[in-house]
């Protein structure tokens, strides 16, 4: 038997963002008929956060469903997502061993999942280590993900060097940029009609994007945070497109406020979630971005948008000159926002694309037909 067809590839997501950088890969690995299975828990279970469960079906039936507990605002039901998802992925792994794990990014579930995978000695992949976001607790995380990983695949140069930095060996180490940019081809996008029709956007005026999350390090100011942001739009009364915040604690206190803006305000447009090619096709059309995602740093400069990055939760990240950083003050942000709006068109080149070039599926294939076998990837080792 072939080492293709010995692969069976576990791909675990806890939230729709993160798993929008799976769909480039599971095609492609589809298409050269190599197994795998999706492995969904968290976010994607939960009615609260709009059951994304339901758009991974979309891309695939080769779903398996790790159910925890109901989320709950709280930094104790974070922790018990980590112990409920190291027993749910061991129980999965003693009754269907996968030849390997992918992980992305710095949530706690994902910690989870690689926990239990290392101590099967189950090789894990690990999606964007060496990213730097020193706002909160997704930085250690990221960096304990990397550590016990045994391949990384880094989403820019920068990250890249970190990683080696923090002991890896060489060969374990890819730069493969931005899986998400795969998907933005031809026939790819959703049209203005369709857009303006579905969310009720006057495309003869301009519109924004909000994702504001909570920041771990300062859970108690989230409600003060999200006001700040709703202060400055509510000055402007500019058209807004508002997406739930994830599942971090601290979130209640943002879509509660989310809410009630909502309610009082026609020209502001509250969604639980938006499924990929909605928001992609949303983001390419906006003004700019404001909050602090993740996606204002990567995939908005590829757009050439301007992004309000607000607060801590993004610090340090490697960003383009599209990112515009600011305090959680609604009067520096409202100079911000006056200054954008007044702005005819973003000045942004390709040169700021430094996350990737489209082609990272196609990399990162041609890496899973070359590494070594398991014991080889598992035997870790520091470089000094």
């Amino acid at each position: 038997m072939s080492k293709k067809n010995k692969l069976l590839i576990y791909f675990f997501t806890g939230k729709r963002g993160g798993f929008n950088h799976y769909i480039p890969i599971l095609r492609l690995l589809k298409k050269n008929k190599i197994k795998f299975k999706i492995l969904a828990t968290d976010m994607h279970l939960s009615k609260f956060f709009g059951s994304t469960i339901q758009e991974i079906k979309k891309y695939s039936n080769e779903i398996i469903t790790l159910k925890n507990k109901p989320i709950k605002d709280s930094v104790k039901n974070r922790l018990s997502v980590i112990t409920n998802t190291i027993n749910n992925m061991s129980k999965q792994i003693i009754k269907k061993r996968p030849s390997h794990l992918f992980v992305l990014g710095d949530r706690a579930e994902v910690l989870g999942a690689a926990i239990a995978a290392l101590h099967h000695n189950v090789p894990i992949i690990h999606l964007y280590g060496g990213d730097v976001t020193q706002g909160g607790t997704d930085e250690p995380t990221r960096h304990a993900l990397t550590k016990l990983s045994n391949l990384h695949l880094t989403s820019n140069i920068k990250s890249y060097k970190n990683v080696i930095k923090m002991g890896e060996e060489n060969w374990r180490v890819h730069n493969v940029g931005l899986v998400s940019l795969d998907l933005f081809k031809k026939n790819f996008f959703k049209s203005r009609k369709y857009l303006e029709k579905k969310y009720k956007i006057n495309f003869e005026k301009p519109y924004i994007i909000l994702i504001q999350h909570p920041v771990t390090w300062q859970i108690s100011d989230s409600k003060k945070q999200i006001n700040e942001t709703l202060r400055s739009i509510l000055k402007f009364k500019i058209q807004t497109i508002a997406i739930y915040p994830c599942s971090d604690p601290g979130h209640k206190n943002i879509v509660d406020a989310l809410k009630r803006f909502s309610k009082n305000n026609k020209y502001f447009n509250l969604y639980k979630n938006i499924e990929a090619e909605d928001f992609y096709s949303l983001l390419k059309n906006c003004k700019f971005l404001i909050g602090n995602s993740s996606c204002g740093i990567t995939e908005a400069a590829f757009f050439k948008k301007n992004v309000i990055n607000i607060g801590i939760r993004q610090m340090n990240r490697f960003s383009g000159k599209n990112v515009i950083s600011v305090k959680h003050n609604s009067s520096e942000i409202s100079k911000i926002i006056k200054k954008l709006l007044i702005k005819k068109k973003e000045n942004i080149s390709k040169k700021n694309f430094i996350y990737g070039n489209g082609f990272s599926a196609k990399k990162i294939l041609q890496i899973l037909k070359k590494i070594n076998y398991k014991d080889d990837l598992i035997k870790k080792k520091f470089i000094e």
